[in-house]
Formats: structure tokens, sequence, C-alpha cells
């Protein structure tokens, strides 16, 4: 069966490929939000579940019906892509959830009913349950494997489109290997249609419910712990799934009937026992960082991942190999049951938690109710047997401590190189002392934190641990992200603004007698309350009659339809952030030329430390391709830089100060980087390796030699 195995391995790899891949092309078109994410990982795991059901009714040699699959569901992955644009104008012009799911369900639930089939196919010519379970491990580790690939490979080497075609190529591969398994269907064998066991559906459909939620909550605490970038989702993902696929290989060895309650008790416990590392895992972030440093982050990354989850997916793995062997019935229709169970209830987990509980309850309260859920279900399933686990549940949330907001407000991960203390002693001085924490929230798409110095009374908003407003320092760049472009562009009636944020430049904006309309494009809802703490410096621009607010996508709104903007301002945060990365391409800025008027100003943000000369470059490159005339501000020395394309005559001559390089100087600054695109995203995938060097250095002396070369010409 060694040839089998990697097959299936090979087939996980393939299948979490196209998920990761397709979630990239339908977050650029719907937009980055919650929403979306959630309606595309439902409709593929919907869509394994039922494809699961559908495969036990398959009949014919089980390794060609296998290979048809594969290759069907690879043939489709070659098409998607075109597919998707040219229905792409359809769903600009006709907005909204209904023509997102029907998109979403018309081009990612066939390939996905395809490989959920698979295994269920497989399973006729497979009498040993011990051997799917076997199999099914293989098939996660080696989505694990593909998880891991995308970001470090994939992406890097091949980019979008040439990747999808990869796993494509893999996936017709894998059906020509497959044509001439030797398996025979065993749907007739002597005792193999005993009933099916309600126990063991039960048990992989809470697991899978369970599961899914807890993965979502996890990779959420990613986000604030190790900072929201492609690679530290991909650790989170691969330690899951890794822990998954282990589990799955000790169901092999582990056959006694107590184990499925036993499993499905601990996955519970082992889940609280991580939520005791969720206190500590800023302190150790420090202590890796000492040990790793910079360039060794994705290990502290990976240790982490695994001892806040603290082998809870190994216990999921087991239930679900459990489940499998107790199963009863047929082995493709135990197979087909088993894995629906555990997929559709994901399904409802996934969304569940990423759409209310966690906006709700917070990481920690997901955890929690999860582990209670597990618990009960280990005393459905084993009676006494399963006393133990609800008592064990019990007693650790009962000594579990409070959810510590100022260790994670601070954003640990982000200030790690510049701490001189990285003990745990130096890491709470830095976290806890000197301010006071306003109010810390889980949001649709991240962790929002208001904090006040208690010494000059600053108050400030982190987004994730990155903090992206502030009454102090940040005033400057917020005030001229406003005023520049409004006094570049000639008599302003309408504009936009991309990140509420503190609301600052939305209010300098209003401060223009000639606007008549702002638009304020914020993805985050939870922002929206937030930057009410900052009334007292903002002007209060959302109490404003001239401005609509948009809880929406900034690229999703640029491309649908509406009058044009005499001024566009987006001052998104930093473009090492997955999803934020996406409003740092070339394609996102020709969708602000798109809808900007004659002699209207693009104005783009960009700051200069974290971030590679080479990245900056790639950005400025990018930019100017799509605006050739653009002049670079220094708003705060050494800190930002705001890049005003323009689209006609902008008047200069007035403006509240000068700018340090002119069209020329600034083309120089991009000449020979590489674009950073949709489909090639570079600055994504280098900028978060360059978060902890001192990069400010090198970006202002090129920028010094350019003005001393160029001036402003």
């Amino acid at each position: 069966m060694t040839r089998l195995h990697l097959l299936l391995g090979l087939s996980g790899a393939t299948a979490l490929t196209y998920e990761v891949l397709w979630m990239r092309r339908f977050a650029l078109l719907f937009g980055g939000s919650a929403v979306a994410v959630t309606l595309t990982v439902a409709t593929l795991f919907g869509g394994l579940g039922l494809g699961g059901l559908l495969g036990q009714r398959l009949r014919g040699p089980p390794a060609r019906r296998y290979a048809q699959l594969e290759a069907g569901a690879a043939l489709w992955a070659l098409g998607l892509p075109s597919a998707l644009a040219a229905l792409t104008p359809l769903v600009r012009s006709h907005p909204g959830l209904g023509t997102q799911s029907l998109l979403v369900l018309g081009l990612t639930l066939p390939p996905a009913l395809a490989l959920g089939a698979t295994l269920p196919v497989l399973a006729r010519g497979v009498q040993d349950r011990g051997t799917l379970a076997g199999l099914y491990g293989a098939n996660t580790l080696g989505a694990m494997l593909g998880v891991l690939a995308v970001p470090h490979l994939l992406l890097p080497v091949f980019g979008v489109s040439s990747s999808e075609r990869l796993a494509a190529g893999c996936g017709v591969l894998i059906a020509v290997l497959a044509w001439s398994l030797p398996l025979q269907a065993t749907d007739n064998a002597a005792g193999q249609h005993t009933a099916l066991s309600g126990r063991a559906i039960f048990a992989a459909g809470l697991t899978g419910l369970c599961g899914m939620a807890l993965e979502v909550a996890w990779t959420r605490l990613g986000g604030v712990l190790l900072g929201p970038s492609i690679y530290a989702f991909a650790w989170v993902l691969a330690a899951f799934l890794g822990g998954i696929a282990l589990g799955a290989a000790l169901a092999r060895r582990w056959t006694q009937a107590w184990v499925l309650p036993a499993a499905v008790g601990s996955m519970g416990v082992m889940a609280l026992v991580g939520a005791f590392v969720f206190a500590q895992a800023p302190l150790l972030l420090a202590q890796l960082y000492e040990v790793f440093g910079a360039s060794g982050m994705w290990a502290a990354e990976l240790t982490l991942a695994l001892l806040t989850m603290a082998g809870a997916p190994v216990a999921s793995g087991l239930a679900f190999g459990a489940a499998l062997r107790q199963a009863g019935g047929e082995g493709g229709q135990a197979t087909a049951a088993v894995l629906a169970a555990n997929t559709l209830a994901g399904v409802v987990g996934s969304a569940l938690t990423g759409l209310v509980l966690l906006p709700a309850l917070g990481i920690q309260g997901v955890v929690t109710l999860c582990a209670a859920l597990l618990a009960l279900g280990a005393l459905i399933l084993g009676g006494r047997q399963g006393a133990p686990w609800v008592l064990a549940v019990v007693l650790l949330a009962f000594l579990l401590p409070a959810w510590d907001g100022k260790l994670y407000a601070v954003g640990v991960y982000n200030r790690v190189s510049d701490l001189g203390d990285r003990s745990a002693a130096g890491v709470r001085k830095f976290a806890e002392e000197g301010w006071t924490l306003m109010s810390y929230e889980e949001g649709l798409t991240g962790s929002v934190a208001l904090g006040r110095s208690t010494r000059t009374g600053n108050v400030w908003l982190s987004l994730n641990g990155k903090v992206d407003a502030s009454t102090g320092d940040d005033m400057p760049t917020q005030l001229l992200s406003g005023q520049i472009p409004m006094a570049m562009a000639p008599t302003p009636e309408r504009a936009m603004v991309v990140g509420l944020a503190s609301g600052v430049t939305a209010g300098a904006v209003l401060e223009f007698p000639s606007l008549l309309h702002l638009t304020v494009v914020e993805l985050e809802p939870r922002v929206v309350q937030a930057s009410h703490a900052f009334d007292h410096v903002n002007g209060q621009p959302l109490a404003d009659a001239r401005t609509q607010l948009l809880i929406q996508d900034a690229r999703a709104v640029l491309a649908g339809q509406g009058p044009d903007f005499d001024v566009i301002i987006s001052e998104p945060s930093n473009p090492w952030i997955t999803g934020v990365s996406n409003l740092f391409t070339v394609e996102y800025w020709v969708l602000g030329e798109r809808r900007l008027a004659p002699n209207g100003v693009f104005c783009q943000w960009i700051q200069l430390y974290g971030l590679a000369p080479t990245e900056f470059q790639s950005i400025v490159a990018s930019f100017t391709s799509v605006f050739p005339q653009t002049w670079l501000f220094e708003p705060l020395q050494g800190g930002d830089v705001l890049l005003m394309g323009s689209t006609g005559s902008p008047i200069l001559d007035t403006l509240p100060i000068a700018p340090t390089l002119g069209p020329k100087g600034v083309l120089a600054l991009g000449r020979g980087g590489v674009l950073n695109t949709d489909d090639r995203p570079v600055v994504e995938l280098a900028a978060p390796r360059s978060l902890h060097l001192a990069t400010v250095g090198p970006n202002l002396a090129r920028i010094e030699e350019l003005q001393v070369r160029y001036g402003l010409q």
C-alpha cells in the first residue's frame, strides 16, 4: 500500500494548494472580508463532505474511479481562473452575498465534490479499517505539506497562475499513476453490511465541529501572537494538520473501544491545556527570538503553534480514525458517513466561530466552549469512562487565567527586536507598565485594542497588535495624509479614504470647504467603534453629513460602479500583513486610477521601517507604473512617506509641506524594482522577513541621494 499512501499524500497537497490559491482569488474579487473567506471555506469543505456521501454510490473498479475523480478535479481547476475572469464583470455589476455565493458554489463545488469522493471510492478496495485511517493520515499529511509549499515555494517561484497549473498537472499525474492500482471492490464481501454506528458518526461530527472552531480560534491567536503574515498563518495551519495526521496514524495501533471516548475527551482537555500557554506565549516568543534570531522566526512560530494547540489536533485525528474503525457498515459506506459528518460539521464550526463566536466570546472563550462540548461528548460516548474528562475540563476551566489583553495589544512579535530586556520580567514591563488598556475586542477580521499612556495621555489604536493610529507621533502623518492631496487637487469635491483608524485623516479632508462628499471605507466594524476614542482630535468625521461610511473592502468598492473621486487616500496597515498586502499591488492602483477624475490625486502611505530597500523599491516601482507623475513627501522623517500620484496638473505652490522628490526622482527611486502584483505578491512574501531589520537608514539614504540628484524635477 506504499504507492497508495504516496498518492493520497500527493492528493492532499494538491487539494490544499487549490484551496489556498482559490481563496486568494476570491478574496481579491470580493474583498478580503471575513464573509468572503468563510464562504469559500464553507463551500470547499461542504463539497468535500457531500462528495464523501456521493462517493459511496460510485461503482466500478475503485482505482479507475479514483483516477477519474482526481483527473476531473484537476481539469476543472485548470479552467477555473478563466471562468472566474469571464464572470468577474457580472459579479462586479451585481454585488452582494447572493452573487458571491452563487459564484463560489458554481466554481468550487464540482471539484470539491470530486475530491471528497476519492477516499470513499478507494475504501471499496481496501478492507482493513486501520489502512483506511492510515490513508486519511497520509492525505492530511500531504495537505500540511501543501499549506507550507504555497508561501515558501510555489508563490515565490511560480506565482499564483503557474502554481495553479502546476497543482492541476499534479492532479493529472495522480490520476495516471492510480489508474492501474491493483484494487478490487469489496462491496459484497461477507460481514461488511452491519448497520452504521450512530455513536461513531456522532463522534466524527463533534470532533469536526470543534476541530474547525478551534482551528479558526488558533489562526486568530496566531495573528496577534506571531503577526498576521502569510507565513504565520501557514505554520499554524500546518501544525493543526500535522497533528491530525499523527493522530490518524496512532489510530492504526490503538484499536480498543475505549479509544473513541478517550480521544474526544482528551481533545477538549488538551485544548484547555494549550489555553494555559496563552498568557505566557508572548513571553516565550521573546525567549525564542533570543535563540533563533530574526532569520529563524519560522521555528519560533512553529514551536508556539504546537504549544498553544497542546496536542488537541492529534486527539482529533485519533478520534477520526477510531470512529472509522467503529463505524460498522461496508468500507465505502462507513468512510463516506464518517468523512461527511466530520467535514459538514466542520463547516458549521468554522462559519459559526468566525462570524459569531469569536466576536462574542474571544479566543479563549471559544476554546473553553469547545472543550466543554468535547467533554460532554466523551460522557455521552463513554458513560462513566467519560466522567473524568468532564471533571478535568471543569477543573482546568476554573483554573484558567483571564485573557491578558495587554500582552497581545502591544504586539510583542512586532517589537521584540527593539527590546533591551527579553526576559519574562522585561517583556511584562514593556507590555504592561505605563499605559491603560481602554478596550480589547475580537472583530470579524482581527483583534482591535485601544490604549492610553498614563504619562502623556497619548491614545493609540492597534490591530492584531500593530499600532496603526495614535494622538502622538502619528498625528503629522494622519493630518498631512488628508491635507496634502486635497491641496494638490484643484477644487476637490469628492474624496475617498481607505482605512478609518483614528479618523484624523478623514477629519482633515472634511476641513476643505469645496468638499461635497467623503467616502470612508473600513473593513473592520470594531475599528469604527474604536475611532470614537479619537473624537477629541479628529473633528468627528462620521457625524458629518457629507460622510458616507462603507464597511467593505477597498478593492471591491473601487471595482464597483459610482462617480469618480477627485482624491483617493489609501492608508491601510503594513504591506507585510496578508490581506492588507492586496492594497499595495499594481492591480489595486489601476482600480484607483480608473476611479480618479481628471486632475485627480491618489495618496499612498508607505512605512520605511520593517521594509527592506528592495521591497520599498518594489512598491514605488509598482505605484509609478500606474502613476508616472508622482511626488514623494515625508510627513514624519524616518517613519513614513506619502506618494502622491496625479492624473493631471496638480497644485504644488500652496502645500502644507514641500515634497522631497518630484516625478523624476520618484521614478528613479523605483527603477529596477520588481512589480508587486496579484499574481506575484513579492512584497507580501518578502516583507515579513524584514520586520526586525534596521531598514529606515538605507531607505532614507536612498531618498536623500536622489533628492540631491533630482531635486523636485
